[in-house]
């Protein structure tokens, strides 16, 4: 870059000299319209029309140098100012015949908002705060060469246009060297974040963050030759990288932790970058241990030691804590892991210890068999495999259930107290990265019966809004078992319930076809004047006995031949029949039988499902009376 001379020329009667320099040109910058004046006392005023610096561009450029000098081999200024930069003061130094240059700047206090002119445009503009200490730069006719800088924040905020970026109250340290030899930077960089706040899309940050780097930048790519991160109550993180430029993707990368604190770590660098769902609602516990590394576009090996660790769902679905285990994985060798969990949760029933052999093939996890406790039974799950598919995550498995206490699983669950034992069989299970689906029938053992789900696909199930939908074919029901749990009254009999076309929506019903009847055979079938109330409670206001009042008085217990109702929900009215239909449109719900005999009728032939629902929560709380005569 030179600086030829246009012309210089003494203004009459004046004691300066102005001077008129051609335009400069240079990789990095160019300027327009150069007019210099040297006044007498050795001080130099230098005017600049337009200045381009990066793709910013500045206009009337007015510096100041207290000390200039100049000559056929440099020029130089020193103590200099400019009218756009308060707080900041300037050295120049140029040499003609070398062409080399050097630019330093002390800053002071300096409003950091005034360097927002020569920012690259993709940069967040500093939209306060201030700066104090060095920056320098140099370079020759091949452009820049050297870079130092070593400045405090105080209370920085930048912003950018989309609100993508941003950041308030930034107080911390910079210190940066780079020097450039043909096309290749060498770099070095130390930044310690002491607080503020800072939101970088997704990430919310604190300060507390501390970097020191060194590495080397080319036309091709960047690369971290080490790197030490401090992440505020999460640990430190060494890590290597190679940026590939032209790609602008990751081409290699290292990282080491020790001891990482997984909550803290989970919640400020990995949940925000996942999507809603049962994860991303999730808070992670414990220690661990990982080393990372990554090669040709996918994780190559990964190393995970955990020490107490846990994961827990916010809603309270699920928690698995108290995990301890050496996991190393790689992508192309089969390895095994064994993994022990203290206990754990699923929808509040707790789950007991256990210990785990997980097999590993690339993308592909296996659990021949495992034992889970679930309060006093297990659950035995077989043939568990975890895999993706494309961009999903899928899974399937078989289980049985052996003998659990119905007592001890529905106050786990917060349900009723239920009486006799749950026990069943699963066939295979799968989720297909949208969609859970059992294959085959459900069964399980429950009020001394048998329950047979078939057709079960729960949609979304880890979102907020999952759908169920599947058919239940229950046989056999103890009625005395089922009545004592909801304090409906006794009955006494078997009974088989019917649910078809089932359909839930985020876990309340959206649609079905529900039918209940007695279930065949010769048993004992008496009913208790309570329940006789609450079952003609649940006919609506008009429905009867067809005893009389009085005759209702002198007894406790009635026998009855047959049992039947029947429910179909759509559009959130549920249209209800019994065993027969009688005078009026009404229905029998309790066909008489025996000594003393009574028959139970219902009235209403549509009721909403809401209205059911209360009708249903009255009786089992003993506040409902029948209509009776």
């Amino acid at each position: 870059m030179g600086l030829p001379l246009l012309f210089a020329v003494c203004a009459a009667g004046t004691a300066q000299l102005s001077l008129s320099v051609a335009d400069i040109a240079a990789p990095d910058f160019s300027a327009r319209g150069i007019a210099l004046v040297l006044p007498e006392n050795g001080s130099a005023d230098l005017r600049i029309a337009e200045l381009h610096v990066q793709q910013r561009s500045l206009r009337n450029v007015h510096i100041h140098c207290a000390s200039f000098a100049l000559s056929t081999a440099s020029m130089s200024c020193h103590g200099g100012s400019m009218a756009q930069l308060t707080g900041v003061a300037l050295e120049v130094i140029y040499g003609f015949d070398t062409g080399n240059w050097q630019v330093s700047a002390a800053l002071r206090d300096a409003p950091a908002k005034q360097f927002a002119a020569f920012l690259p445009e993709p940069i967040p503009l500093p939209s306060g705060g201030e700066l104090s200490g060095m920056l320098r730069i140099g370079g020759g006719a091949s452009g820049l060469t050297a870079l130092d800088a070593d400045v405090r924040m105080i209370d920085v905020g930048f912003s950018d246009g989309d609100g993508l970026h941003a950041a308030e109250k930034l107080r911390g340290t910079i210190k940066f060297a780079a020097t450039r030899k043909a096309a290749l930077w060498k770099w070095r960089g130390d930044v310690a974040w002491q607080s503020g706040e800072l939101f970088w899309q997704p990430l919310y940050l604190r300060g507390g963050h501390k970097m020191a780097a060194s590495g080397s930048l080319d036309d091709t790519s960047l690369s971290i030759e080490q790197a030490t991160i401090v992440l505020p109550e999460a640990g430190r993180v060494q890590l290597v990288a190679l940026w590939d430029m032209k790609r602008g993707a990751l081409a290699e990368c290292t990282a080491r932790g020790e001891n990482l604190a997984l909550e803290k770590l989970f919640a400020d660098y990995a949940r925000p970058f996942l999507d809603k769902g049962a994860l991303a609602e999730s808070n992670l516990y414990g220690h661990a241990d990982v080393d990372w590394q990554y090669r040709n576009g996918a994780t190559q090996a990964l190393r995970l030691v955990l020490r107490d660790a846990g994961i827990a769902d916010a809603e309270q679905r699920f928690a698995l804590l108290g995990v301890n285990g050496d996991i190393g994985w790689l992508a192309d060798a089969p390895r095994t892991a064994n993994i022990a969990f203290a206990g754990g949760a699923l929808l509040g029933v707790p789950l007991g210890s256990g210990q785990w052999a997980v097999r590993m093939h690339g993308m592909e996890f296996g659990v021949a068999q495992g034992v889970l406790p679930v309060l006093d039974g297990e659950l035995e799950l077989r043939d568990f495999r975890l895999y993706r598919e494309g961009v999903a995550w899928r899974w399937q498995f078989a289980a049985s259930l052996s003998q659990v206490s119905m007592e001890q699983f529905s106050q786990a669950a917060g349900w009723p107290k239920m009486l006799g034992t749950l026990a069943g069989s699963i066939p295979r299970v799968g989720y297909d990265g949208g969609e859970i689906s059992v294959d085959g029938t459900l069964r399980f053992d429950v009020f001394d019966g048998t329950v047979a789900a078939t057709q079960l696909k729960l949609a979304d199930p880890f979102g907020r809004a999952p759908r169920l939908s599947g058919n239940l074919n229950m046989r056999n029901l103890d009625l005395d078992l089922l009545t004592r749990t909801f304090s409906f009254g006794n009955m006494q009999g078997r009974i088989d319930v019917d649910v078809n076309n089932l359909e839930l929506q985020n876990w309340q019903p959206a649609r079905f076809d529900a039918r209940l009847s007695s279930s065949a055979g010769n048993y004992p079938k008496k009913i208790s004047q309570t329940a006789v109330q609450n079952i003609s409670a649940l006919g609506g206001a008009g429905a009867v006995a067809a005893i009389q009042r009085s005759y209702l008085r002198f007894f406790e217990n009635f026998g009855y031949d047959r049992i039947g109702w029947s429910c179909m929900l759509h559009n959130g009215v549920c249209a209800m029949g019994g065993l027969d239909n009688g005078e009026g449109g009404a229905y029998a719900i309790v066909k008489g039988g025996g000594i003393p005999a009574i028959t139970v009728m219902g009235y209403n032939r549509s009721v909403s499902w809401g209205e059911l629902i209360t009708r249903l929560k009255r009786v089992t709380q003993g506040n409902m009376q029948a209509v009776v005569k």
